[in-house]
């Protein structure tokens, strides 16, 4: 089982994240309810979804010996108005650029 750990800092609503790799970051909201010292929760869960995608799209592309030269992985989430605001849908876009030909197969299936 995967594990991180979330401990409120004392101040407003901040909090520190430690994963069981030993890395940290942190989290908080705009004033009023934080002093906007981090990243949004819910800005760090689309930028977590990116970068999962993205690191295995990027793995899966060398496995198959495409010429990727850059990789840009876009998330977007549209939210409920009312609270909790859940997010109702989840967008993500790649934007790639290449060094040589591909593979349009491979590439579809790698993203």
């Amino acid at each position: 089982m995967t594990r991180a750990t979330a401990t409120w800092s004392g101040s407003k609503v901040l909090f520190d994240i430690e994963s069981e790799s030993g890395h940290k970051v942190q989290i908080d909201e705009a004033p009023i309810f934080g002093d906007d010292a981090a990243m949004r929760p819910t800005e760090m869960l689309l930028g977590a979804l990116g970068g999962c995608t993205g690191l295995n799209a990027v793995l899966l592309l060398k496995k198959f010996k495409q010429p990727l030269r850059s990789l840009e992985v876009e998330v977007e989430g549209d939210r409920d108005e009312e609270w909790p605001k859940a997010f109702n849908k989840i967008e993500i876009t790649f934007h790639c650029t290449w060094a040589g030909d591909t593979d349009k197969k491979l590439v579809d299936q790698a993203i």
